[in-house]
C-alpha cells in the first residue's frame, strides 16, 4: 500500500482510538500524519488544493452539526470528525508548504 492509502486509514483508527482512550498526543500524532502525507505525495492539482483546504473548514463545522443534530451518540460523531481534522490541517499545511516550494524553486 502507498501513502496515499495509508495515511487516510491510519488517521482514521487513530481518530477512533482517541475517541475511547484519553493520551493527551493523539492530535500532534494525527498532526504528523498529516503532515507526512502532505509532504509524501504532493498535490499539484490546484482543484485538489482547494478541496483539501475546504475540508480542512468544514469537516469541523459537520462534526459540530452532527452533535447537535443526534442526541445521545452525535457527540462521539462530533469527537470524531473534530479529531480526524487535526490530520486534515496537517495535510493542509504540508500542501501549502509543498506549493510555496514548488513556486519558490520554479
Amino acid at each position: 500500500m502507498n501513502i496515499d492509502k495509508t495515511a487516510p486509514i491510519a488517521a482514521v483508527a487513530i481518530s477512533l482510538i482517541a475517541l475511547f482512550v484519553p493520551f493527551e498526543y493523539w492530535g500532534a500524532l494525527l498532526v504528523l500524519i498529516g503532515l507526512v502525507h502532505g509532504i509524501m505525495s504532493v498535490v499539484d492539482d490546484r482543484a485538489g488544493q482547494a478541496m483539501i483546504y475546504a475540508a480542512a473548514v468544514a469537516v469541523p463545522l459537520m462534526g459540530a452539526t452532527l452533535g447537535d443534530a443526534i442526541p445521545g451518540v452525535g457527540s462521539y460523531g462530533e469527537d470524531f470528525l473534530v479529531t480526524l481534522t487535526s490530520a486534515i490541517h496537517g495535510y493542509a499545511v504540508a500542501t501549502l508548504v509543498m506549493d510555496i516550494k514548488a513556486r519558490i524553486m520554479g
